[in-house]
């Protein structure tokens, strides 16, 4: 048994806590190294804008898909869509400050043109809906 401040504690319950404090102050120590150095950039890159027309492509089909769309709208959202694809494809190819603004802007208007017109979410017509929610 070790003396710690005055109390008769087992050798083995001290070694456990200097092995916990030693991987505390390990962990915080990489903490504050993480604090110390920002890594991540928030300049947009092409990856980030083939991810951003991925995700605004998925929110134009969940905009068809849910049904209530003009034939007018739905050719509306076709065309974006196809703008949209041919300006990241654009700026894959030939990489550019107003390639690279062209592509966010058809991303954008993509996104704007599948939005709900009231920005509420549409029902979808009774005959779109799962046979669990019909009972």
């Amino acid at each position: 048994m070790s003396s710690e401040g005055g109390k008769n504690v087992p050798a083995r319950a001290t070694n456990w806590s200097l092995r916990f404090r030693w991987r505390a102050l390990t962990l915080c120590g990489a903490l504050a190294a993480c604090q110390a150095s920002p890594v991540v950039s928030t300049k947009p890159t092409p990856h980030t804008l083939v991810y951003s027309y991925m995700m605004a492509h998925g929110m134009a089909r969940g905009a068809v898909m849910s049904g209530g769309i003009t034939p007018r709208r739905l050719t509306e959202i076709i065309v974006l869509d196809h703008e949209a694809l041919l300006a990241v494809a654009r700026e894959e190819s030939l990489p550019s400050d107003s390639n690279m603004r062209a592509a966010n802007k058809a991303i954008e208007q993509l996104i704007a043109a599948t939005a709900p017109v009231d920005g509420a979410p549409t029902d979808p017509p009774p005959q779109t809906r799962s046979a669990s929610e019909t009972r």
